[in-house]
């Protein structure tokens, strides 16, 4: 290539910016972050840290509570278990008599920051399987969110702001 082809494409690329790569030209709000650098499971709110904070807790509603750090912002849960709704331990024949379903537990760690005209708040869950026998059932195997429960936790602390 000759350098006033190199020259061009370079001013080329100079030109256009980001579009050109495919980069988001999204919107900054008010509070300098962009929608689109926002996470699934992080939601912001027009309401101060401190109700924030007491709605969070209510959403939570009967889980186990095992640090609650204010300062920090933070609040970790025990572990909450139950039985997946994904996975099953043996074959359809055999879950036609029993409900054979894999055990499952989750903790969640959420973060609130914030002032006094906004807040965020992401949750972050930690979620565990195992199956119902053999030797696998002795052990907890670490698997990948789906976003249900953090988008869960999300919507009920939602719906409580709105209430009051």
């Amino acid at each position: 290539m000759s350098n006033t082809k190199i020259f061009l494409i370079i001013s080329l690329s100079f030109l256009t910016g980001c579009s050109l790569f495919g980069c988001s030209s999204s919107y900054r709000s008010d509070y300098g972050v962009t929608h689109a650098q926002l996470p699934k499971d992080t939601r912001t709110f027009n309401d101060d840290f401190e109700h924030v904070w007491a709605t969070v807790i209510m959403a939570l509603g009967n889980m186990p509570l095992d640090k609650i750090d204010k300062e920090k912002g933070i609040i970790k849960t025990g572990w909450v278990q139950g039985y997946s709704q994904t996975r099953k331990a043996r074959s359809a024949i055999t879950d036609r008599f029993l409900e054979d379903y894999w055990k499952e537990r989750y903790k969640l760690t959420i973060t609130i920051s914030g002032n006094i005209m906004a807040s965020s708040v992401t949750v972050r869950c930690q979620l565990q399987q195992k199956p119902r026998g053999g030797s696998a059932a002795y052990r907890w195997e670490r698997v990948k969110s789906t976003g249900e429960i953090e988008e869960e936790v999300l919507r009920r602390t939602e719906e409580l702001l709105e209430e009051g």
